[in-house]
């Protein structure tokens, strides 16, 4: 893409408006919670923490990224590992904008050749199973400030179980469709949901869904707790485990029930100040606690995330080379 298409992409309202949003948010959150005492907190998190928060964001990567490789084979696709690490650290790294972690299944359709639709169905569940396990956890603790919270948590998560039932229905009408259309971009596009849809039916076993709840569940486990390390290091000395789980599954709820067409940047910092003013908590100290992690986690997932990239991509290059080059003397060699 050229300089000129680039520049254009970018005025596009996809890729614009949720920008837009996200500024105001935290612009919005700024001013609410007086960022110039905030930074002086900030500051305050120690190194002990950063590094808690290393080994925690290892044990979060390292859950997810199995997660991705069991719901590949049991949708019998089986990539070669470097190809689905380098897939999950791009997705990884996206992840915060805009459809963003859909960027793992374009990884895999060009380097594994396998279409989008049919991979993107592990990312989808991937999706549904976190947003139903703290749509679940908000239902059984909710927020003391906030009495409805756990029947609208409850309610969400019903809401969200019958419409993934629904959609299994759906493949019929799709394949007839992809029948009757004759433009070829449209039935591309019906052919990838069909495979999307299809491949969620071959993930909907009672087996498959139990495993990924418990494994959305560690890995989220393991990203509160480093939530709560980085809040208390902030200056909220009095929070605990289970108040931290609710703020933040408060926020991530928010992101996740829009199924990643919002980014998470600015969205997550405001829906954790007001969850936390719901556990007593002021607005400064909301501004820290979201603020503060941010800063800490995207720098973990960008340390991790960032150099495997890197050095995959590298990899991945050398070997397409090379397989060009190997055919390209098997032509030269007499008889070839």
């Amino acid at each position: 893409m050229n300089g000129r298409g680039l520049f254009r992409s970018t005025l596009r309202p996809a890729f614009l408006l949720p920008i837009l949003l996200a500024t105001a948010l935290l612009i919005a959150a700024f001013k609410l919670g007086d960022i110039g005492s905030v930074i002086g907190r900030i500051q305050g998190i120690t190194l002990v923490t950063m590094f808690f928060a290393l080994v925690l964001g290892l044990c979060y990567l390292g859950l997810k990224f199995w997660q991705l490789r069991l719901l590949l084979a049991d949708l019998k696709l089986r990539p070669h590992w470097r190809h689905v690490l380098l897939a999950f650290t791009v997705g990884e790294l996206a992840l915060t904008l805009p459809f963003g972690i859909f960027a793992q299944n374009w990884v895999l359709s060009t380097h594994s050749r396998l279409h989008f639709g049919r991979t993107s169905a592990a990312t989808v569940v991937m999706l549904l199973v976190e947003t139903l396990v703290v749509l679940l956890f908000l239902a059984v603790v909710g927020a003391p400030g906030w009495p409805l919270l756990s029947p609208l948590a409850a309610l969400c998560a019903a809401g969200l179980v019958a419409f993934v039932l629904a959609i299994l229905r759906f493949d019929r009408h799709v394949r007839r469709w992809a029948r009757r259309v004759k433009n070829r971009t449209l039935h591309r596009l019906l052919v990838e949901t069909l495979e999307l849809v299809m491949g969620l039916k071959r993930l909907s076993n009672p087996r498959v869904l139990v495993v990924n709840i418990l494994l959305a569940a560690l890995y989220l486990a393991a990203l509160t707790l480093a939530f709560t390390w980085v809040g208390r290091d902030v200056g909220l000395v009095r929070l605990h485990f289970l108040t931290a789980t609710s703020i933040y599954a408060f926020s991530l709820a928010g992101v996740l029930l829009f199924g990643g067409l919002i980014s998470q940047i600015g969205t997550v910092e405001v829906l954790g100040m007001g969850a936390a003013q719901a556990w007593g908590f002021g607005f400064a100290d909301g501004l820290a606690l979201m603020l503060g992690f941010r800063l800490v986690w995207t720098g973990v997932m960008w340390l991790v995330n960032l150099p495997l990239c890197v050095a995959l991509w590298r990899t991945e290059r050398i070997s397409a080379r090379r397989s060009v080059d190997d055919i390209e003397k098997a032509l030269d060699r007499p008889g070839g």
